[in-house]
């Protein structure tokens, strides 16, 4: 008896109002007031608070979140939109052979390399090539005034770890030379289809020569290629390559088509080649180059249009007995197994 007395006692007192009740919701390890108790906030406001909070400061879910390729605190992008880290060329890239030169680049995560298109020799696994007109058709039909071809190829390696490797070739037996454009003033001059290839961030522009004598009896034409931006560049020439730098106002006279490139501040002109005995048989023409400096001024032995022409002149133009001089055609025809191919 006395045990279900002390039973209701206790269950009268719990629900008198004189009995504080503060309930209390857990969230986590924070503790939200009732929100009939103290004037406290709306439970609802403090969740809502809470989520903000923590969402907001979350990485996750973060809206803004980027591409690891634009994350790259150390990407830059080119005139046409190509994004990539720059290379280092002092230990990523090597130039190979003697007077027919090649260069291999090395190329990490993300790095893109910009190069004349069908100049690769060959490319590992890993590394992918994107063939475009480098900024649309008035940019191709620009490079094209160069010297260049409308399309051009960017190498990119695309995986997250390890290196991939790019080979480039010349077209014609040729040395190679690597230029950084920031130790030049920012802008290299050179004859037309010079490139090689070059960091992705440079730009490739038409650069007219002053005057209409120089465009016009100079071996250059009236077009050159001037390469500006970040980055360097690999210039290709015939023959032994020379270096010459020019002090203020000194000049240097070349033979036409000998010259390969000139940095920004260098003057280009022709003049007259002084002597008639000189004009009519010293081989050299009627006009010679000239290079004002101050300037750094680089030249080939072996302009690519001199051998060219040598060769022609020495071609039979018809007449008499001549016999055909078999040339290879690289990928074997019909009967081109090296035993003859003998038709049956």
């Amino acid at each position: 008896m006395s045990s279900n007395i002390a039973s209701r006692r206790f269950l009268s007192a719990a629900r008198s109002p004189s009995v504080s009740r503060r309930p209390r919701l857990v969230t986590g390890t924070t503790s939200i007031t009732h929100p009939l108790q103290n004037g406290a906030k709306p439970q609802s406001c403090i969740l809502f608070e809470q989520h903000r909070r923590y969402y907001s400061n979350s990485p996750t879910n973060n809206s803004n979140s980027l591409t690891p390729q634009a994350q790259d605190a150390g990407a830059l992008t080119s005139s046409d939109g190509v994004s990539g880290r720059p290379i280092n060329f002092d230990v990523a890239a090597k130039i190979e052979g003697n007077e027919s030169q090649i260069v291999t680049v090395t190329l990490e995560p993300n790095q893109v390399l910009r190069a004349e298109s069908g100049a690769m020799m060959f490319m590992t696994d890993g590394v992918e090539m994107n063939t475009t007109t480098g900024g649309g058709l008035s940019t191709g039909f620009q490079r094209m005034l160069t010297g260049q071809n409308f399309f051009i190829s960017d190498y990119v390696y695309n995986r997250p770890t390890g290196k991939g490797q790019v080979a480039l070739g010349t077209d014609f037996p040729s040395k190679i030379v690597r230029l950084n454009v920031a130790e030049y003033g920012g802008k290299i001059t050179c004859q037309k289809g010079a490139l090689l290839c070059a960091s992705h961030t440079i730009d490739i522009e038409m650069a007219f020569t002053k005057n209409f004598s120089a465009g016009f009896f100079g071996s250059e034409g009236f077009v050159l290629q001037a390469l500006s931006g970040q980055g360097d560049v690999f210039v290709k020439a015939g023959g032994t390559l020379i270096r010459k730098d020019l002090e203020e106002g000194e000049d240097l006279r070349i033979s036409g088509g000998s010259l390969v490139a000139f940095s920004n501040g260098v003057d280009f002109d022709v003049q007259m080649m002084k002597g008639v005995k000189n004009t009519l048989f010293g081989g050299e023409g009627l006009f010679v180059t000239t290079l004002t400096g101050p300037g750094t001024v680089w030249i080939q032995g072996q302009p690519p249009q001199r051998m060219i022409g040598e060769i022609a002149r020495r071609v039979p133009s018809g007449g008499g007995m001549m016999f055909g001089v078999p040339v290879g055609g690289g990928g074997g025809g019909e009967g081109g197994d090296g035993d003859g191919g003998e038709e049956q």
